[in-house]
């Protein structure tokens, strides 16, 4: 067998085991998964109040870089809003 193979063979059990790990523990753990619950809600949250004054262009790529179309919806349910619609 080669090293490389060898090696990646380890890697991929690791990588395994660790997730089994984690999953094992967000899925017993409540207060865990409230907390990872707030992180991302709180991420959904500021990433909305940056889109509030995002420009049109800079929403544009911002969803084109991140495949998310959601960011472009959202500028322009702002914008509609924002104009009293």
């Amino acid at each position: 067998m080669k090293p490389g193979l060898i090696g990646g063979l380890v890697a991929a059990g690791a990588a395994v085991v660790v997730g089994s790990v984690v999953g094992y523990m967000v899925a017993t753990n409540p207060e865990l998964r409230a907390r990872l619950g707030r992180g991302a809600r709180d991420a959904y949250e500021t990433s909305k109040k940056k889109i509030v004054t995002m420009s049109e262009d800079v929403a544009l790529r911002t969803a084109q870089m991140t495949k998310n179309p959601k960011i472009n919806q959202d500028w322009v349910a702002n914008q509609w809003e924002s104009v009293g619609y």
